[in-house]
């Protein structure tokens, strides 16, 4: 277990996005779920995200394991790590 990660979880300054993966190291957080200041992980998957973008077609917010979402023209990136 990535003790780092739970520490962080169990302070609140990380939240675990696991239950929103999509499959292809992608997840799609529901409205409203998104803070600022706050790490992203998938505890399942013992994983830290690296990039969270939203879509420019839809709005729909994308979190992801790569940082494939920072300078990507169909997204305006919101979030890096």
């Amino acid at each position: 277990m990535n003790r780092r990660m739970k520490e962080k979880l169990d302070k609140g300054d990380a939240l675990d996005i696991a239950p929103f993966d999509v499959g292809d190291g992608h997840y799609h957080l529901p409205n409203g779920f998104f803070e600022e200041d706050v790490d992203y992980c998938d505890m399942k998957k013992q994983r830290w995200m690296w990039s969270i973008g939203r879509r420019k077609s839809d709005g729909q917010i994308v979190a992801s394991l790569s940082g494939d979402l920072y300078q990507n023209k169909d997204y305006e990136c919101i979030w890096l790590r």
